[in-house]
C-alpha cells in the first residue's frame, strides 16, 4: 500500500486540512491509514505537525475515527477523535470530505464528549445545510456516542492489528513494555 492524500472542506467549499497518510488496507470496518508523529497536516491558519495516530475512513459512512495512542512521558491521554463529514470519496490517491463541524471525543477517563455544536448550529444556518444534512448529521453524532459508550467495533479494540510495526519506541516515545497493541513484528494481517 502507498501514501494517499486525505484532504477535507467546509460544507461552504472552505479549504479545511490536508494531509498525507500511509495506506495500511481495509478490512469489515473500512480503510485504515497511519499518520506518523510529525506529519505536517495543512490548515487555512498554517500547518503543524501532528501526533501519530490511526484514522479510519469507513465506506458510505457520514464519520471517520482518528484514534491517538497515550504519551504517558508526555502526559498525553489516548484519545478518540471521530469526525462528522460527507461520506467519503476517493479517486485514485485522494480520500475527499466534507467536514460537518460536529465532532466526538473520548479521552482515558472514558467520558465520551461531543464538540462544537455551537460551530454546526451556525454553519448550518450561515451556509444553508439542506434539512436532511442536518438530521443525518445528528444522528450520525448520536450513533458515535452511543457506539462509543458501548464499545462496538470500531470503538471495541479493532484498531489494534492496524497499529504499524513502525510503532515502536521511536514513534510513540514509550519504553515497550508500557505498549498496547500488537507485538513487534506482527501486522494487520495476523489477526486472522
Amino acid at each position: 500500500m502507498g501514501d494517499v492524500v486525505v484532504a477535507s472542506r467546509k460544507w461552504n467549499g472552505d479549504f479545511h486540512r490536508r494531509t498525507v497518510m500511509a495506506e495500511l488496507g481495509k478490512d469489515a470496518l473500512g480503510t485504515w491509514l497511519w499518520m506518523p508523529g510529525g506529519t505536517v497536516v495543512e490548515t487555512p491558519s498554517g500547518s503543524f505537525q501532528a501526533t501519530p495516530g490511526l484514522r479510519l475512513v469507513p465506506p458510505g459512512a457520514m464519520w471517520s475515527a482518528y484514534f491517538v495512542p497515550a504519551f504517558p512521558r508526555r502526559r498525553r491521554p489516548k484519545q478518540l477523535y471521530v469526525d462528522i463529514t460527507t461520506p467519503a470519496t476517493r479517486r485514485g490517491d485522494l480520500i475527499e470530505f466534507s467536514d460537518l463541524d460536529l465532532d466526538v471525543e473520548q479521552l482515558d477517563d472514558g467520558q465520551v464528549r461531543v464538540l462544537d455544536r455551537d460551530e454546526f448550529t451556525t454553519h448550518s444556518r450561515t451556509w444553508a445545510y439542506p434539512a436532511r444534512l442536518v438530521h443525518a448529521a445528528e444522528a450520525t453524532c448520536q450513533m458515535i456516542v452511543g457506539a462509543v459508550n458501548s464499545g462496538e467495533p470500531p470503538f471495541d479494540g479493532s484498531e489494534m492489528p492496524w497499529w504499524p510495526s513502525e510503532t515502536d519506541d521511536r514513534v510513540f516515545d514509550l519504553p515497550a513494555e508500557d505498549r498496547s497493541g500488537p507485538s513487534r513484528g506482527s501486522t494487520a494481517d495476523d489477526s486472522g
